[in-house]
């Protein structure tokens, strides 16, 4: 069983990877990429970690879109790829998911744990301002 920390963990991590993909147009088998990252079997993945990735390669040019005016003097394809996969992951969460926990107040705590985890220096603080923005 993998617990909700965990798959946000993951879901950091798998965004990471499928914007290595993008980045250098590779195709990808999402199934095949989350295994690889969270070391189960597709079938025993938490239905909340696919529904929110698969949402996020779904819409990932709407989300793109809807966080760059949050991106005071940068551009969204400059962020480093963590922060980048951060950001696409707590969107997905909030705008694309059925779980009824969610509030902007916890996203964006979560997401600055994942920040103070896997992004250097002070991204975390970016993060911040930019989810409570475009965070509704």
């Amino acid at each position: 069983m993998i617990s909700r920390n965990k798959s946000h963990e993951y879901g950091v991590q798998a965004l990471y990877a499928m914007l290595i993909f993008i980045k250098e147009d590779i195709a990808f088998d999402l199934p095949a990429l989350l295994s690889g990252v969270t070391g189960h079997a597709y079938a025993d993945i938490p239905l909340f970690l696919k529904e929110t990735l698969i949402n996020a390669v779904k819409h990932y040019g709407e989300i793109v879109s809807a966080i760059t005016p949050y991106l005071v003097n940068w551009k969204f394809e400059r962020l480093n790829l963590v922060t980048q996969a951060i950001l696409i992951y707590s969107y997905a969460v909030y705008f694309y998911t059925e779980d009824t926990n969610k509030s902007k107040a916890v996203i964006i705590n979560v997401a600055i744990k994942l920040a103070k985890l896997y992004s250097p220096d002070e991204d975390y603080k970016f993060i911040n301002a930019v989810l409570d923005g475009v965070l509704k």
